[in-house]
């Protein structure tokens, strides 16, 4: 059950651990710009993506630490379900939720969340498949690509928060927009032509004459 121990640190699997701990990492530092957002618009919702990003902060560490089949099971599972979750409120709209049925739009925060979590997914998986039968990696290309990974690691964890950030000021101030522009509307400019009254005829000034004819 346990991977780590007969894994020697010269393996790609190992180097497969250590950047797929990585991407979970950056993953849990982009759901983490995002609960603000979520949570204003429904509290489950920044409930779940709190608890994502805190699975995911603790798993990094364990893929690390306790590189057992569990661990990388659960890495699999939970990641995939959080992709297939998000591939189904772009497509058909999300399954539950004051905005069910409703499609959501893509933003840079989603695709950089989602492309951490598929090397999560993809990582992982390998590890768990190949486990003692890792191939050797020399020392200089496994610094190389680790180093490499990081890079990628951070640049997209760094434009999915600006990204996430930029979306939720976005969102609220869109909604104060809308209600201050539907607040200044006349109501006779949202009322059909049809149905508006008829313009009463302003009154015309009395001559002298009928003032005259009044008086007697």
């Amino acid at each position: 059950m346990r991977v780590a121990p007969y894994t020697v640190k010269t393996t790609d699997s190992r180097l497969a651990v250590r950047l797929a701990a990585m991407a979970s990492l950056g993953a849990a530092i982009v759901h983490v710009a995002v609960v603000p957002t979520h949570w204003q618009q429904w509290a489950p919702s920044g409930v779940f993506f709190l608890s994502l990003a805190l699975f995911q902060l603790v798993w990094a560490r364990s893929a690390l630490v306790h590189t057992t089949i569990p661990v990388l099971t659960a890495g699999v599972l939970v990641n995939a379900g959080a992709l297939v979750l998000w591939a189904i409120s772009r497509t058909a709209g999300a399954p539950f939720g004051p905005d069910a049925g409703h499609v959501e739009l893509i933003a840079g925060a989603d695709v950089c969340a989602m492309l951490l979590q598929m090397y999560v997914v993809m990582g992982a998986g390998w590890v768990w498949y190949r486990g003692l039968r890792g191939a050797p990696v020399p020392a200089f290309a496994s610094a190389a690509i680790f180093v490499g990974a990081v890079g990628v690691v951070a640049m997209a964890s760094t434009v999915g928060v600006a990204s996430g950030l930029q979306h939720g000021d976005h969102h609220t101030g869109g909604h104060g927009q809308a209600d201050d522009h539907h607040a200044e509307v006349p109501e006779a400019a949202t009322t059909p032509p049809a149905l508006r009254p008829a313009p009463t005829p302003a009154a015309e000034p009395l001559t002298s004459h009928e003032i005259h004819d009044h008086a007697h």
